[in-house]
């Protein structure tokens, strides 16, 4: 007997659908043996593919407007992370060695736990600050902001997007009223003669994104806007498009 759940990859904004299958009772000390990773899922920097157990959960791709029931690499091989054995399990304390070592989490809690009340005894509930991520669910981003509101008291709050997507937020609220993302549905693109990317390396960020192109790279209207010869902008050949790569500093002559 097998269970499963329809979910939604957690890596980029295209939310691709897929399906988690799990044989019922499986656990990592009753599941199959191990299996090579590809050397294309494997980081760069490995010399050789770390062998790995096989994953807990079986993915596939599930029919749904962005992906159409494809998947990139990342999903595919999300399920490998549950038991990756270079994944942190328990906490870890660092020894004066600079060793990290196990420990219980009654004691990691307690550690933290002193360390938060004794910096905000010194220097004000506002010392502490928490780090929320894209990645998290809305449930997790409503619970973490909860956190630190309530049981910290703390209004120091950020996330990784202030690093990267908040310069586009704010060009998208002025330009399109909308904050990120497309201000229409992405199968709209299915349909359209011409498209141009600015800066936009989809075949390699969000490959099940390229499938939506395909209709203007027919009629030979994909604009690539960018100075290397990326993965997208390889789209363009053979009739597919227009490459057009500004030299640095030359952003602003072109738009």
């Amino acid at each position: 007997m097998t269970k499963s759940a329809d979910t939604h990859c957690p890596y980029c904004a295209l939310q691709c659908a897929m399906t988690l299958t799990s044989p019922a009772g499986l656990t990592p000390a009753s599941q199959p043996g191990s299996v090579p990773v590809p050397a294309e899922a494997a980081a760069p920097a490995a010399a050789e593919a770390p062998l790995l157990k096989a994953p807990l959960l079986d993915v596939s791709g599930r029919d749904f407007p962005t992906n159409r029931g494809g998947l990139c690499r990342k999903g595919w091989t999300s399920a490998t992370l549950l038991n990756h054995p270079g994944r942190v399990t328990e906490p870890l304390l660092k020894g004066a060695d600079g060793v990290h070592r196990p420990i219980g989490w009654d004691q990691a809690l307690a550690l933290v736990t002193t360390a938060v009340k004794d910096t905000q005894a010194r220097y004000g509930a506002d010392a502490v600050g928490v780090f929320g991520g894209g990645g998290l669910t809305n449930e997790k981003a409503y619970m973490l902001g909860k956190f630190a509101r309530l049981a910290l008291g703390t209004s120091r709050i950020d996330y990784n997007g202030r690093f990267c997507m908040s310069s586009a937020a704010a060009a998208g609220m002025r330009a399109f009223g909308l904050d990120r993302g497309l201000p229409f549905p992405l199968t709209d693109l299915d349909s359209a003669s011409t498209v141009m990317l600015l800066g936009s390396n989809v075949a390699e960020t969000m490959p099940p994104f390229v499938q939506h192109l395909q209709g203007a790279r027919d009629a030979g209207g994909l604009i690539v806007v960018d100075p290397r010869r990326s993965a997208t902008a390889a789209f363009t050949s053979d009739g597919g498009g227009l490459h057009l790569q500004p030299l640095p500093g030359t952003d602003l002559t072109l738009l």
